[in-house]
């Protein structure tokens, strides 16, 4: 009589246990595994996705993080201003500044680019004393044309003038050494032995500026 009781419960006990297994298969996912195999497939595709645009000539997404990082570097720092972004350089057209002019042009050397800096920016420029002839020549080294280029060697050297510059300086010089202006034939009427704010070339020797 036991033994029937004992074993009834355990076949009920064993019933339970299937139907609460029966009844917990109902909540899962059928499809779990599919749906795995499905975002296996697509991260696939995802990954192979960008060199099939890139080989098709358009943009790879991939890059953008990289151009947003290239993009907020640091600029690099940008070069010192040149001496020439000083500001124009002041004149009094006295005698002695033609002579420190003059003494300019005996001690500096120019490169061969400063030498075609200096005769590009003179070459526009009629002689004062010999239109004929160009400020960069003259038709000789008067104590004017020295100056002249004295000067032009120095804003070259010191200032770090270009050729417009250099050309727009050379004539405010000449504006200051004469106000009167010049004739440009004063080396045909004696003017050579003038000084420079009488219409003249200031004298042949540096050492004595007319």
């Amino acid at each position: 009589m036991t033994q029937r009781l004992f074993a009834r419960s355990l076949t009920a006990s064993v019933a339970l246990a299937a139907s609460l297994g029966l009844a917990c298969g109902q909540g899962a996912n059928p499809s779990a595994g599919t749906a795995k195999a499905d975002g296996q497939d697509a991260a696939v595709h995802v990954a192979t996705a960008a060199p099939a645009a890139h080989a098709e000539g358009r943009p790879v997404h991939t890059h953008a993080a990289a151009a947003t990082f290239a993009s907020t570097a640091p600029a690099a720092a940008s070069a010192p201003a040149t001496a020439a972004t000083t500001g124009a350089v002041a004149f009094i057209g006295t005698r002695e500044e033609t002579e420190r002019f003059i003494g300019y042009y005996q001690t500096i050397r120019l490169t061969p680019e400063q030498e075609r800096i200096k005769v590009e920016a003179l070459s526009t420029i009629p002689a004062p004393c010999c239109a004929e002839n160009p400020l960069a020549t003259c038709c000789c080294p008067c104590n004017m044309a020295k100056a002249a280029w004295g000067l032009s060697a120095w804003l070259i050297t010191e200032k770090g003038y270009g050729v417009e510059q250099l050309n727009q300086a050379a004539k405010d010089w000449l504006g200051a050494a004469n106000p009167d202006g010049f004739s440009g034939n004063a080396c045909h009427n004696g003017g050579c032995a003038r000084p420079i704010h009488e219409n003249g070339c200031g004298g042949m020797n540096d050492r004595q500026v007319l």
